[in-house]
């Protein structure tokens, strides 16, 4: 199975265990209640209640999950994922409140909205904290290889067989020593799959393994090269210089 697959269905397991303990905590709640208080103050709600008014989180809390991946692989701001996630699935889930209320217990829309607008912010809430903390997939450790095409097939390549990645439209060439690979991605969502302190940005086109560096030359102009030990040459621009001359020095 690929990271990805394991992924989603990492997402889906969640939210399938975390609602279906909300709805069977809450229809407990709701029956304790009504055996313990006299007829006149029990709830008398269906037995499936829970279901009906949550069931929709099912399908929305994996939603969620997968948009805040997505988003935060491609926003510099590490804000606007959030607030984008929170605007469209808040969107959804009042409405999906508004017309299931409408229909099936003839309330009013505008009653619905209010009664429920202060709890679906809460529960995105803890949708957005229970992603950041256990599924955010650009914070889980780097994994020992990737998925690159190889003709008509996929192959996982070790990462240190990488010597360095460049940027090439919409894919990106990984160079080992004996071959080259394409991968249909951008650079910077490579990039966060990598380890950081052994794949390091040159330029905004150059992805290099640090375990694969030579040296570093430095011409007569000041501009610097780093040669790999294969003898490839990689262009260091000025904007990456500093930072990659003292991780080189350091290693």
């Amino acid at each position: 199975m690929s990271t990805f697959s394991a992924q989603i269905k990492k997402e889906w397991l969640y939210s399938s265990l975390a609602w279906s303990g909300v709805i069977l905590l809450l229809t407990a709640i709701n029956s304790v209640h009504d055996l313990l208080v006299v007829p006149e103050h029990r709830f008398n709600n269906h037995p499936f209640w829970a279901l009906q008014e949550w069931a929709i989180w099912y399908l929305l809390t994996p939603i969620s999950f997968r948009l805040l991946n997505q988003l935060h692989s491609q926003e510099k701001s590490k804000n606007r994922p959030y607030i984008l996630v929170f605007i469209v699935i808040f969107c959804c889930s009042m409405s999906y409140q508004a017309i299931f209320d409408a229909f099936f217990y003839n309330d009013k829309i505008p009653a619905t909205l209010v009664y429920f607008a202060p709890s679906h912010p809460m529960v995105i809430g803890v949708i957005m904290v229970v992603w950041h903390h256990f599924l955010n997939q650009h914070s889980l450790p780097a994994a020992e290889t990737l998925l690159v095409d190889s003709g008509k097939d996929k192959v996982l390549v070790p990462l240190s067989d990488i010597m360095h990645i460049n940027s090439a439209s919409n894919y990106v060439e990984i160079f080992t020593s004996n071959k080259t690979y394409l991968k249909r991605a951008t650079l910077k969502g490579v990039e966060q799959h990598l380890p950081s302190k052994q794949f390091i940005r040159t330029h905004r086109c150059h992805l290099i393994n640090l375990s694969h560096v030579e040296r570093l030359q430095t011409s007569s102009t000041g501009s610097v090269t780093i040669m790999m030990k294969n003898g490839q040459p990689i262009n260091l621009s000025k904007t990456y210089k500093r930072h990659v001359t003292q991780l080189c020095n350091a290693a």
